[in-house]
């Protein structure tokens, strides 16, 4: 009897726990880059509808301050958005999330994913591929 107790109080555990997730699936990870960038985006798709989309652009150069601000356009077949005067961190880094409704059109892991950096009169576009 108690083996059977104690079997069973695992399985409610176990079943319990796997109903403690957040409300976003295992997201997906594009990765791309060019002669002057390193580009990840990562998409995680909740139960609710909502995509989330954090993006990170980090410069290769040496001289991160000689980039000055940036304007950036991530577009997918899904969906897409653009940041305009966006300004590196001090190690070259930017990061941006975005949060919207994609009921309709999700970012799978088969999507293409295209991203344009431009700064100091230079433009670089970039396919980002699916890990």
């Amino acid at each position: 009897m108690k083996r059977i107790l104690t079997a069973l109080s695992l399985v409610i555990i176990l079943v319990l726990s796997g109903c403690t997730s957040n409300n976003y699936s295992k997201p997906l990870t594009f990765t791309g880059e060019s002669d002057n960038w390193s580009v990840e985006l990562k998409v995680t798709q909740g139960e609710d509808d909502y995509e989330k989309q954090d993006l990170t652009l980090q410069y290769k150069g040496q001289d991160v301050n000689s980039v000055g601000e940036i304007i950036y356009t991530v577009a997918t077949k899904a969906s897409g958005y653009s940041g305009n005067g966006a300004t590196l961190d001090e190690k070259g880094i930017y990061t941006e999330t975005n949060e919207n409704n994609a009921s309709n059109a999700k970012v799978t892991d088969k999507s293409k994913v295209n991203v344009t950096i431009e700064w100091n009169n230079q433009t670089e576009s970039i396919s980002l591929k699916n890990k």
